[in-house]
């Protein structure tokens, strides 16, 4: 399961503006999108810069595995509210939520180590 078609609606693009962007055809993206066809390694990398996300996300990837900051500052629980099915939050309702997701991981770390 790959995410392309999920970016690339949350970031309110045509296929055809993303194939622009990436230099493909409308078609590969589409195959893409389709699971027919993956990307390989240098369109995985332009999709990972355009959209500013890792490229295991893009591929599937589990957001909970992932220490860092993307260039927008963004932690990887804020990515996590960026997808689609979040789409028309504010930022600053995107903000709440994440640091809830961070209290909520703290109070479960410290219920694991029993304090």
């Amino acid at each position: 399961m790959n995410r392309i078609r999920e970016l690339r609606k949350y970031n309110k693009m045509t296929q055809k503006e993303l194939a622009k962007q990436l230099q493909i055809a409308d078609s590969t993206l589409s195959y893409w999108e389709m699971e027919k066809f993956e990307p390989g390694n240098k369109s995985l990398q332009k999709l990972s810069n355009l959209f500013k996300v890792p490229i295991d996300y893009i591929l599937g990837g589990d957001l909970s595995e992932w220490e860092q900051s993307d260039t927008n500052g963004l932690n990887s629980i804020q990515i996590a509210f960026r997808r689609s099915e979040f789409e028309g939050l504010t930022q600053s309702e995107v903000d709440k939520l994440a640091e809830y997701a961070e209290f909520i991981k703290a109070q479960r770390k410290k219920r694991k180590s029993g304090d």
